[in-house]
């Protein structure tokens, strides 16, 4: 329920676990394509990869909501 403390137009990020899900599906898609590995570092560079990918794909992205919200002015204990 903390998230309640958030400004309503970015609740919906902050509630849902939609990235997630989208997160462990992708790994689970990118590694079965491959099936075996030949070492752990193998995994573990696949693994980097896809996170880093993800990471600037959804680094890009502006969510609606968090533009009006600058960093480090806005602390969750306030109430809008």
């Amino acid at each position: 329920m903390a998230f309640l403390r958030h400004p309503k137009p970015i609740r919906r990020y902050l509630y849902t676990t939609n990235q997630l899900e989208r997160l462990a599906k992708e790994v689970k898609r990118r590694t079965k394509v491959v099936e075996v590995f030949c070492s752990e570092e193998a995994a573990e560079k696949l693994l980097y990869l896809v996170l880093s990918e993800l990471d600037q794909a959804w680094g890009a992205r502006r969510l609606r909501g968090f533009a009006e919200i600058q960093m480090g002015s806005y602390h969750a204990d306030r109430t809008q």
